[in-house]
């Protein structure tokens, strides 16, 4: 099972979001951006990243590879926007969040870089995978700040962490073990912004049409608001590998 969807929400111009799938012979990946950055920029960056990963990954068949090769990669994504921005005045800045999951042989290899979120279904139960690279979960760490605050602060959406901004990028990385009765979330924070995890695990658990109620995932964000873009990409059951 493979979903997704995207939406411009209500304020934006442009959807500088993106997200890419890449179903391959030793693995399935799974990546979302959210781009930034001044005209166009943060469309070009979150672009330019999937495109840069995704052509990097394909053909990948060596297991002890994967990973390595994924962070490579988003590396490589670095250099090229950050050369980008360089080059072009109107681009300078620019960046974008990546988050990517490489599903093979029962487990999940995570790459992930910025706010955007990895979310993971099971036993009607939802549990956040990636941590945030910002500002106010630095706060939330220091204990400045409680998870509840951290939800309504004025800077909660600096992050600190992007592709593309600074000639160097780093990147976290996570493993798991994977089943087949899970359900696999990444989204924006378009989304995560205006949604609670218990109100998105409403909505996804038992689920008869997950379409359906990704579609209604985003009418909630926009209902409360919508000032930023929506992504959402879904996966699960045979999905992973």
């Amino acid at each position: 099972m493979i979903e997704r969807i995207s939406d411009i929400g209500n304020i934006r111009q442009l959807n500088e979001d993106t997200y890419g799938i890449l179903e391959d012979e030793a693995f399935n990946l799974f990546l979302i951006c959210d781009g930034m950055g001044g005209h166009n920029a943060g469309e070009v960056a979150s672009a330019l990243a999937k495109e840069t990963v995704l052509d990097f990954m394909k053909g990948i068949q060596q297991e002890e590879l994967l990973l390595p090769s994924l962070m490579k990669a988003i590396t490589k994504a670095n250099h090229e926007i950050y050369a980008l921005s360089s080059k072009e005045k109107t681009m300078s800045g620019m960046g974008t969040t990546m988050t990517a999951a490489l599903s093979h042989h029962g487990r999940l290899d995570v790459a992930h870089v910025g706010d955007s979120s990895l979310f993971v279904v099971y036993n009607n139960e939802i549990k956040k995978i990636t941590k945030d690279h910002s500002y106010v979960q630095e706060l939330v760490d220091l204990g400045k700040v409680t998870e509840e605050d951290a939800k309504h602060h004025p800077n909660k959406n600096i992050i600190t962490r992007a592709v593309g901004t600074n000639l160097h990028v780093e990147i976290e990385s996570y493993t798991r073990q994977t089943d087949h009765e899970e359900i696999y979330l990444l989204c924006t924070d378009g989304l995560s912004d205006y949604l609670s995890a218990h109100e998105i695990l409403e909505k996804l658990s038992d689920s008869q049409d997950m379409h359906k109620s990704m579609m209604e995932l985003v009418d909630m964000a926009k209902e409360r608001g919508g000032r930023d873009n929506i992504t959402l990409v879904i996966f699960g059951g045979e999905a992973l590998k």
